[in-house]
This record gives C-alpha cells, sequence and structure tokens, in this order.
C-alpha cells in the first residue's frame, strides 16, 4: 500500500507524523522522503546518520530505471535510530527538476514487500510531485488548529481534490490528519471547513515530536506519552483504509463524507479479528490484520551531547 502525507504551510509537522507512523507500523515499511523542497528525514537520525549520503531518492531512481525500483528499493533504506527504515530526500531543492515523480510514482506503487509511507512536503513548492499525490492508496493532509494553517489548506484542497478526479473520476478525497496544538477551532469544525474526513488527531506532544524530528533523546516512558498512545489509533484507521481501497482496485472515495471520532484505540494483541476501531467504524472499514506496535524508547544513538 502507498500512503502519502503532505501539508499546506505553516510546517505543522508532516515529517513527525510519517516517522511516529511507520515506528509502529504492523508490518513490514518503508519511509519516503519526496519532499521537492529537500529532505530533513535523516535529522531523526543525529549528526551519524546525517552525514550518509550514499543512499537517497536520487540514486534509487539512478538505478531503479526501467521499472526496476521494488527491486533496488532496500538497497537504499536507512535505519533510523526510532527504529523506521527511511529513504533519504533530495539534497537541495534543485535537484526536484532531475526527478520524474510519475515514474517514482509508478515503481512505489508496484512495490509488494513493504507498505511505504511518504513525506510528501508542502503543496506548492516548484516541481511538485502531483503523479505520486496521484498514486496514494490513502492520502492525508496534516493541519493544525489554528487559522493561518487552516486558511492555506482552504485554498489548496479544491485544487488537488479536482487535480484527483481528473486523474481518477470520483477519488477526489483527501483525509485530514489533525495535530491538535489547543488553537480555536475544534476537529468538527475543521472538517467541515475543510470539506474533507478527519481520519486521525495528534497530539502537540513537543518532548515526543522532538525525536523523530531532531534525533532527541527520548524521554523518559515515552512509551507512555501522549503521542505514543495516539500514533496507534491514526495508523489503525489509514491502514484499514488503504486495505479497503486495495481490494476495490482502485483509489476509491471514502465511504461517508464526515469527521470520524478521531480517539485512539488501545493496541490490541488477539489472534482472532477484532472489531474495528470507532474512527474506522465511522468510515466503514475492515479491522487491519495485524495490530500496530507499541511505540518505545529509542537510545540516544547518533545524537550530539
Amino acid at each position: 500500500m502507498l500512503i502519502g502525507l503532505f501539508s499546506a504551510g505553516s510546517s505543522p509537522g508532516v515529517s513527525t507524523a510519517v516517522l511516529a507512523m511507520g515506528s509502529v507500523w504492523p508490518s513490514p515499511c518503508v519511509v519516503i522522503d519526496a519532499d521537492p523542497s529537500g529532505g530533513d528525514l535523516l535529522a531523526a537520525g543525529g549528526s551519524v546518520v546525517e552525514a550518509d549520503r550514499e543512499h537517497n531518492l536520487v540514486e534509487l531512481m539512478r538505478i531503479g530505471r526501467q521499472g526496476q525500483i521494488p527491486q533496488v528499493l532496500d538497497s537504499q533504506i536507512t535505519r533510523l535510530p526510532v527504529g523506521v527504515d527511511v529513504v533519504a530526500g533530495l539534497a537541495h531543492p534543485g535537484q526536484s527538476a532531475g526527478v520524474v515523480w510519475g515514474e517514482l510514482a509508478e515503481g512505489l506503487q508496484a512495490v509488494t514487500h513493504r507498505d511505504v509511507l511518504v513525506d510528501l512536503g508542502r503543496w506548492g513548492s516548484p516541481f511538485a510531485p502531483a503523479p505520486l499525490l496521484r498514486a496514494c492508496d490513502v492520502l492525508l493532509v496534516v493541519v493544525r488548529t489554528q487559522l493561518r494553517g487552516l486558511r492555506r489548506a482552504e485554498r489548496v484542497l479544491p485544487m488537488i481534490k479536482e487535480d484527483l478526479d481528473r486523474h481518477n473520476p470520483g477519488a477526489g478525497d483527501v483525509g485530514l490528519l489533525v495535530v491538535n496544538d489547543h488553537g480555536p477551532y475544534a476537529v468538527p469544525d475543521i472538517a467541515r471547513r475543510l470539506s474533507a474526513p478527519v481520519l486521525g488527531e495528534l497530539p502537540l506532544d513537543v518532548r515526543t515530536a522532538a525525536v523523530f524530528s531532531d534525533g532527541a533523546t527520548a524521554p523518559r516512558h515515552m512509551e507512555r506519552s501522549a503521542l505514543a498512545r495516539a500514533v496507534p489509533g491514526v495508523v489503525r484507521t489509514v491502514g484499514q483504509l488503504a486495505q479497503s481501497r486495495q481490494a476495490l482496485g482502485r483509489r476509491g472515495p471514502l465511504i461517508r463524507q464526515q469527521a470520524v471520532d478521531p480517539s485512539p484505540s488501545p493496541v490490541r494483541r488477539v489472534t482472532t479479528p477484532p472489531s474495528p476501531s470507532p474512527a474506522a467504524a465511522a468510515v466503514g472499514l475492515r479491522e487491519m490484520s495485524r495490530s500496530p506496535r507499541r511505540l518505545s524508547a529509542v537510545p540516544p544513538t547518533g545524537t550530539d551531547s
């Protein structure tokens, strides 16, 4: 499955969200840094990982020509201390002009041995990866609860939905991932304002988020943090939606155009199929075949003292 996250601006936390999701994803996955303005995902690995520039998106495209991206993908993976496999992004914005985004989208769609999460960066950048957005089974825009970011999303989403629907009629849906920074807008109000369903809500947990965004030392009992408790519910709902769309054989529309209950359901370790979580039930989805893993503390490997 192919899942993309992007923002309309104001740095709401796309990279943090995608790495946190990847850290508890229930099956093998890889996070692709496809931000056309330049990649930052390696920052979560600290200075040691940051120095490794031999494995990245440009090299993946070079050696993955003629439909070979699924076969060579693993050779370009860097394992971060947070336990996430990533393909590092562009070294600078000028490289985006040389990336054939359509070819990358086709290659990532063909990957079957891993689920693929993509950090698409900020929409509106030059050489924006529009073919990647169109290829995603689930597409999420990350927003906060402040007016400035919501106004930007309000301007951008209609254009994206129109583009998606033009290339795949009836499939112009974009879900919302809300980072609740205690702004003036409640989650249901955001869903109504942006005319999009909320597929998840994450708290503004600065200390835990810094582990993923900057390679900071994990706080004590990180697995009990607000972010750690919320991420599995988002993963479960998004994964269920992606599975359902894959079963349809195309990027079908969301079943119900309404906000869903963003509260995370507890991580369950069961052998029989569990009942759907509240968020999944609200959009008529089946439960994922596996439960998300627990987000656990990571050693401060590779960070500067």
